[in-house]
């Protein structure tokens, strides 16, 4: 037999036999085994790549998704409305500091539902960043069926601090909506004097009611080129205020309109009118007129509004009709007119009717 062909022949055995010992004698080891660099094969070319070890693939960590809270929205109870009836401590009341008292307010149930113990009481606005020692909320003490009032007393502490002091709270029912009416609003004005000066509450003049309507002045203050006046009103929603061009400010026979101005907090106002301390110091009589007061801005549902005060209008003024399409332009097109009214009396009686405008006047005197 040829002897190359022989080793042809065993060559591969061989190598085979070894690399079985290799592996049985590795089995035996803790140690990782080595890479291997295999030996090429007679009559090739190629090697086998080395073997290496794998390559460790990390995986991120999971960026937790941020949560937005949904927006808070001021929800309003279309059945629910308040009617104020009384109160104690009535605005700019004086008390020592640190007096304690307790404010009550009696309102009535003048909406559809009745009001149950999961109604409340709550605080709504500090003003001047002290709350009196206000609860966060109270809930009504008993139940209320509507045409029944209720009374709310809540146990507050003068601050030690003099000055004036306001807290607001509303209404809501058990579902946190706020309750409609001129007793869903409520508030404490009172003036904290110290025991040791004379203290007198800023409302010359005191104040005045019309058309169930009552204004107090609670400040008058004049200066050297303007003067400003401040006062509350008891409106039967937080949507009213003043009319624009409403509010004027006596001297003597001379009319002053307001320059600006504007709400302090849900019922109360101030506004500044361009006359010298000097020319108040000479008048013999000085007051603020408010004219009207009615619903500001667009209204929630301007079209539906529109369109009630459509039908008592055409039932009040035969031959008056318009389309309600409330744009920029205003609440109605197409006008049509009944003998002896002129387009601009159509828009005030219009407009009227629409906002819920109530006229007064109310005169609060300053001197």
């Amino acid at each position: 037999m040829n002897t190359t062909f022989i080793k042809r022949l065993l060559w591969p055995a061989i190598l085979i036999f070894f690399v079985l010992m290799s592996a049985c004698s590795g089995a035996n080891q803790i140690s990782p085994t080595p890479a291997i660099s295999p030996t090429a094969m007679p009559g090739t070319t190629s090697t086998l790549p080395a073997l290496t070890p794998s390559s460790t693939v990390s995986v991120p960590e999971k960026t937790p998704t941020s949560t937005i809270p949904a927006p808070q929205t001021n929800l309003i109870s279309v059945k629910d409305n308040a009617s104020f009836v009384s109160e104690n401590y009535h605005d700019n009341s004086v008390l020592k500091p640190g007096e304690k008292f307790v404010k009550t307010f009696e309102i009535k149930n003048v909406g559809t539902t009745t009001w149950t113990t999961s109604y409340v009481l709550a605080l709504n606005a500090t003003p001047q960043n002290d709350a009196l020692g206000s609860p966060s909320q109270i809930n009504f003490p008993q139940d209320a069926s509507p045409g029944k009032t209720i009374s709310l007393s809540l146990p507050l502490v003068a601050p030690i601090t003099p000055g004036t002091y306001t807290v607001n709270w509303t209404l809501k029912n058990e579902r946190g909506e706020t309750v409609t009416g001129d007793g869903s609003n409520l508030w404490v004005k009172i003036i904290v004097c110290d025991p040791n000066q004379p203290c007198n509450p800023p409302t010359a003049g005191g104040g005045t009611t019309a058309n169930g309507i009552s204004a107090t002045l609670t400040n008058f203050a004049s200066g050297e080129q303007s003067a400003t006046a401040s006062f509350c009103m008891a409106l039967p929603n937080r949507n009213y205020a003043p009319g624009g061009g409403s509010v004027s400010l006596n001297v003597d026979q001379k009319t002053v309109l307001a320059s600006s101005g504007g709400s302090l907090n849900s019922g109360c106002f101030e506004f500044e009118f361009p006359v010298s301390a000097a020319e108040l110091g000479q008048a013999q009589h000085v007051a603020v007129s408010i004219e009207q007061v009615r619903l500001m801005g667009a209204l929630n549902y301007p079209d539906e509004a529109c369109q009630s005060a459509r039908l008592n209008l055409m039932a009040q003024y035969p031959g008056l009709d318009f389309q309600c399409h409330y744009s920029m332009a205003g609440y109605y097109t197409n006008l049509q007119l009944p003998a002896g009214m002129t387009a601009t009396q159509a828009k005030q009686i219009i407009f009227d009717a629409i906002e819920g405008a109530i006229y007064g006047p109310w005169v609060l005197t300053i001197k």
